[in-house]
C-alpha cells in the first residue's frame, strides 16, 4: 500500500514535457527574411506568447504572436500574406525599429488581398527600396461562440504584388449573376466580385473619365439582365471611381454615368440585353502625382417589377441565331476557412447566366451553385473540376481544374 502511494506522489511531483515557443515569439528575436521576391517560409506559433509590455493593438488578434524582419530591395507594391495556415492567420505589417513606436503599414479593407481578401490574413502596401518592415503573424481570436483555433502551422509568403488581369479595355472582366425568383411582384438581381488596381496603368486613347486627372483603370463587361435602374458599387472605403460606357471600342465609347462622387457607387437606368463596359480608376494624389489604387468589392444589384423576357422587350428585332459555342470556365477564388476547416471557391463564366457543375476527386459532375463549399474534407491531396453550361445547354468541354492538398495534422485535430 505504501508502495503504491510512493508512485502517486512521484506522478504527481514529476511535471510534464512542454513544448518550447517558437525562436521568434519576441519582437527582438524576429526572424529576418531576405529580400529577394518571393520569399515564402512555412512556420509555427504553437506557444507562442505576446509581449510583455504588449503587442501593437490588431483587432481580435489572440495573442499568440510570432515576428519577421524584411527589407524591400525595390520600390513597388508588395502582397504579405499568411492565406495558407491550419487555424485562421491576424498578418499586420509595421515600419519602425522600437515595439513600442511601430507604425501600421496597411490596415483597412482596401488594402487587402488580393489572395484572401477582406479576412486580416493578407495585405498590399507599396514598399519603399532599403525599407525595413516588421511582420507579425497571430491567431484569428473572433468567434460568436465556441472559440476557435488559434495556433498552429502557416505560411508566411511575401511577392510582388500582380497586376489585374483587367488592367486593358480588350480583356475587361465579364461580371455575370442572374435575376433571383419574383418575391411581391419584383425580381432581384445581385451580384459581387473582388477586384483590385494595383499596378494597373491608363491605356493611350482612354476616355477621360469623370472627377478630374486619372489613373490605374481596371474594366469589366456587363450585359444587363433587364431593363431598369441597375446600381454600381465599389466600396465606400476603396476612394475609386466608376465610369459606365456603352461601346465596342476603347475610342467609341459613350459615358453614361457622369459626376459620380467619392462614395463609390451611383444609377443608371439600363436596358435589357445591352452591355455596358464598367471602367473603375483612381484619381490622382496631389501630394505623390499618382493615382489611388486599392482593392474593392465590386457590386451591381437591380430591381425590377417582373421577371423580364428579353423575347418580349425586342419584339421587332430578327431572331438571334442558335447558339452553339461553349462556355469557358474561370474558378476565381479559393479560400481557406479556420473553424470549421473548409475549403470555398467561387466559379465565374465567360456567359452570363451561365449556370455550374462540380467533381471532386472521383465523383460524378453534379450541378453546383456559383459559388461552392467543402467541409471536413479526408487529409490528402483534391482535385476539383469545374464546367459551365450556358443558356442554351452548350457545356464547356474543358473544365477548371484546381488542386489543393488538406493538411494532414490539421484535419486530424478536427
Amino acid at each position: 500500500m505504501a508502495f503504491g502511494v510512493a508512485v502517486v506522489l512521484l506522478l504527481v511531483v514529476v511535471p510534464g514535457a512542454s513544448a518550447a515557443p517558437p525562436a521568434n515569439d519576441k519582437f527582438e528575436n524576429a526572424e529576418t527574411l531576405g529580400p529577394s521576391l518571393p520569399v515564402q517560409v512555412s512556420r509555427s506559433n504553437v506557444d507562442a506568447t505576446k509581449e510583455e509590455s504588449g503587442d501593437p493593438f490588431v483587432t481580435f488578434s489572440a495573442g499568440h504572436s510570432v515576428w519577421f524582419k524584411w527589407q524591400a530591395a525595390n520600390t513597388g507594391f508588395v502582397t504579405v500574406g499568411s492565406c495558407e495556415a491550419s487555424f485562421r492567420t491576424k498578418v499586420a505589417v509595421f515600419t519602425g525599429a522600437e515595439l513600442g513606436s511601430l507604425t501600421r503599414v496597411s490596415s483597412t479593407n482596401a488594402d487587402e488581398g488580393p489572395h484572401c481578401p477582406f479576412e486580416g490574413r493578407e495585405y498590399t502596401f507599396k514598399g519603399e527600396a532599403g525599407t525595413a518592415y516588421t511582420i507579425m503573424v497571430d491567431g484569428d481570436g473572433f468567434s460568436f461562440g465556441e472559440t476557435p483555433p488559434t495556433e498552429g502551422d502557416f505560411t508566411l509568403r511575401i511577392e510582388a504584388t500582380p497586376p489585374p488581369s483587367n488592367d486593358d479595355f480588350a480583356d475587361a472582366e465579364n461580371f455575370s449573376s442572374s435575376l433571383e425568383e419574383e418575391f411581391e411582384g419584383e425580381a432581384f438581381y445581385w451580384g459581387s466580385i473582388f477586384g483590385y488596381n494595383w499596378n494597373a496603368t491608363e491605356q493611350v486613347g482612354e476616355p477621360d473619365h469623370v472627377g478630374g486627372p486619372h489613373g490605374a483603370s481596371v474594366w469589366y463587361s456587363w450585359k444587363a439582365p433587364a431593363s431598369g435602374e441597375a446600381r454600381i458599387s465599389v466600396g465606400f472605403f476603396s476612394g475609386l471611381r466608376i465610369g459606365v460606357y456603352r461601346g465596342s471600342g476603347l475610342g467609341a465609347l459613350d459615358l453614361l454615368l457622369s459626376g459620380l462622387g467619392p462614395t463609390g457607387s451611383a444609377s443608371f437606368t439600363a436596358t435589357a440585353g445591352a452591355t455596358y463596359k464598367i471602367a473603375v480608376y483612381g484619381l490622382l494624389d496631389g501630394s505623390s502625382g499618382e493615382p489611388q489604387m486599392n482593392s474593392f468589392q465590386f457590386n451591381i444589384s437591380m430591381r425590377v417589377p417582373v421577371m423580364a423576357n428579353p423575347g418580349d422587350q425586342e419584339d421587332t428585332a430578327p431572331s438571334p441565331p442558335p447558339d452553339i459555342s461553349r462556355p469557358n470556365t474561370k474558378i476565381t477564388k479559393r479560400v481557406l476557412k479556420g473553424v470549421p476547416s473548409a475549403w470555398v471557391f467561387s466559379f465565374s463564366s465567360n456567359e452570363p447566366g451561365s449556370t455550374f457543375e462540380c467533381k471532386l476527386d472521383k465523383r460524378p459532375f453534379k450541378k453546383c451553385r456559383s459559388s461552392k463549399t467543402f467541409k471536413r474534407l479526408k487529409p490528402g491531396k483534391h482535385t476539383l473540376k469545374v464546367r459551365a453550361v450556358d443558356l442554351s445547354g452548350n457545356v464547356d468541354k474543358s473544365p477548371a481544374v484546381v488542386r489543393f492538398t488538406v493538411p494532414g495534422k490539421a484535419a486530424a485535430k478536427r
